[in-house]
């Protein structure tokens, strides 16, 4: 039987540029990327919402949307 373990570590990238490098890149993707989608999603909701709002009402009867709709999602936290 043969033992992986070594040949999986040799073509592992985070072996080849050092365990503690890796480790620090990892930890910073980590840091970055909840932030980032977080944020993201919050200025979509913000915009999105605030185009909402300012539809006439035949324009939200084009969407398919009442007045009692838009207040709804109007009156959401930016972050829901």
């Amino acid at each position: 039987m043969r033992n992986g373990t070594s040949e999986t570590l040799s073509n592992n990238p985070c072996h080849q540029i050092g365990i503690s490098q890796c480790c620090k890149a990892t930890l910073e993707n980590l840091k970055e990327k909840p932030w980032k989608a977080i944020l993201t999603r919050i200025t979509h909701n913000w915009r999105t919402r605030n185009r909402l709002s300012q539809l006439n009402d035949a324009q939200l009867k084009d969407l398919g949307l009442t007045a009692a709709d838009v207040d709804h999602e109007v009156r959401k936290p930016v972050w829901k």
